[in-house]
């Protein structure tokens, strides 16, 4: 892998946007001791809400608006939390930690389609897998070992916001919107000439559509474009200008120059190649392909931009994602519903808290280490979807398989540590791959959109493991052992 600005910023920004989330989780008991499940409540359902309603407004708001916001919402979690009086005022910090990592990460995984999307959803799942392991880190070492007081280990968390709005402004470079831009051409139809200037030939109106559409100048009015995307799209266009009626044969339509669509593909991988390397894989091979097929039935059906598309169209398309929402939504129910219910009811005796405490802590620990290992796996494997329907069910048997554990006993050591290990990498491989398949299946117009859409399948299996592991925690698990069970928690 070559470790550019751009690797170590998408891998920084999953890193930043996830810790927050967990430093709060790993803080439930100094936030309320009594009330562990309404504090993690409030770190779930607002990232819900956002994530179910993105569709609807991203369209409206530029990136550099929501980054800020992000940032912003760190730390005002952090500061509530920190000097809030009342219970009530520290879980309205925690709301504000959960609308942080819910904006963020659907603002960046729409993000990463304006990159090299599998290197950029790959090096974003990769930081977002360390962050369980940082954001604990980070309160341990300083809360538990070094005895800072909880306020003061969120007061210094501070940093994060900042190193946050650093790495987008600074590290992160402007995406390749050159290549984007003749991606767009050669994959949608070029809008219709009639209302055009006469002369204008269709390869004009192919390069106009292209860069209208795609790099968003005709919403620019709106705020929609961020400094970045204004900057790539002024140098474009200068460069537009300078070169006049002297364009790469890429540029032509399907027959405008003699050129097939198979021609015009490998002049874009050349163009694309040799002006920008990190991003000449724009479309995956199985895309190449199906353009290549499809020859002039593609060009000749019309395919509507994300910003004109109506409510009911963008539900519409969002549920067209079922194909990877399904896995995404399974795969966290059950393995949340393992950590919320099955693992707080193990120990080695079961009867000691100390003990159920131990293995808890020891089995999330390797969770998240296998978390961190397979979300870090996307440019070295790429799943099928069938592969990517089989590991939620492989998910789901290890929820029972653990549940049976809790009832029965009848394995009953710290061997459970071994299929801890594979719940965490079964729910990273999951996760990354589901984006990069959607990032390699979806048109190229509608990347952006169904990255963002996504992303609310992780959220939705989290809440509905919430409820089941209360259910677990609070029923038959417990009460055949009569435990005194406070409700732990964890990312």
């Amino acid at each position: 892998m070559k470790f550019g600005a751009e690797t170590v910023a998408f891998w920084l920004l999953g890193l930043l946007n996830n810790s927050v989330y967990v430093i709060m989780i790993a803080g439930a008991n100094d936030i309320s001791s009594g009330a562990v499940g309404l504090v993690y409540f409030c770190a779930v359902f607002p990232a819900l809400l956002v994530k179910l309603s993105a569709p609807y407004w991203f369209h409206l708001i530029s990136y550099d608006v929501r980054m800020t916001v992000v940032a912003v919402m760190m730390t005002g979690s952090y500061l509530t939390v920190a000097y809030g009086r009342h219970m009530s005022w520290q879980l309205l910090g925690v709301t504000f930690a959960a609308f942080q990592g819910g904006l963020g990460e659907a603002s960046t995984l729409a993000l990463c389609s304006l990159y090299d999307s599998r290197r950029a959803l790959t090096l974003w799942s990769s930081g977002t897998g360390f962050a369980g392991v940082a954001g604990y880190t980070w309160v341990a070492v300083l809360h538990l070992w070094l005895g800072f007081t909880f306020r003061t280990t969120l007061l210094l968390a501070n940093v994060t916001s900042v190193a946050w709005l650093f790495i987008y402004h600074k590290v992160l470079p402007p995406p390749n919107l050159e290549a984007i831009s003749q991606l767009h051409t050669l994959t949608s139809r070029s809008e219709s000439t009639s209302d055009l200037p006469q002369g204008t030939t269709a390869s004009a109106a192919d390069r106009l559509a292209a860069d209208a559409s795609l790099l968003g100048l005709e919403a620019e009015s709106k705020g929609r474009l961020s400094r970045r995307q204004k900057d790539a799209a002024d140098s474009l266009a200068s460069r537009r200008e300078t070169a006049g009626s002297h364009n790469s044969p890429a540029w032509q339509p399907n027959g405008a120059n003699g050129m097939t669509r198979r021609a015009s593909w490998l002049d874009l991988d050349h163009a694309a190649s040799s002006e920008q390397p990190s991003n000449a894989a724009l479309l995956g091979d199985e895309e190449r392909g199906r353009m290549s097929t499809d020859g002039d039935a593609a060009t000749s059906s019309r395919q509507q931009r994300p910003e004109d598309m109506a409510w009911g169209e963008r539900l519409v398309q969002t549920v067209k994602l079922w194909p990877y929402l399904v896995p995404l939504v399974a795969v966290y129910f059950a393995e949340y519903a393992m950590q919320t219910g099955t693992w707080t009811a193990i120990g080695f005796p079961v009867t000691d808290p100390a003990a159920r405490h131990r293995f808890y802590a020891a089995s999330n620990w390797c969770y998240q280490l296998g978390v961190f290992v397979s979300r870090s796996s996307g440019l070295a494997y790429q799943a099928t979807v069938p592969v990517l329907w089989l590991m939620p069910a492989l998910q789901l048997l290890l929820l029972l398989f653990f549940m049976s554990v809790a009832v029965s006993h009848w394995i009953y050591n710290w061997v459970l540590l071994a299929p801890c290990l594979m719940t965490g990498l079964l729910g990273g491989a999951v996760y990354v791959n589901a984006f990069t398949l959607i990032s390699r299946h979806v048109d190229p117009l509608m990347r952006e959109f169904s990255l963002a859409a996504a992303s609310l399948g992780d959220s939705l299996g989290i809440a509905f493991a919430d409820v089941a592991g209360v259910l677990i925690q609070n029923g038959k698990l417990h009460m055949d052992h009569n435990l005194d069970t406070h409700g732990f928690i964890v990312f």
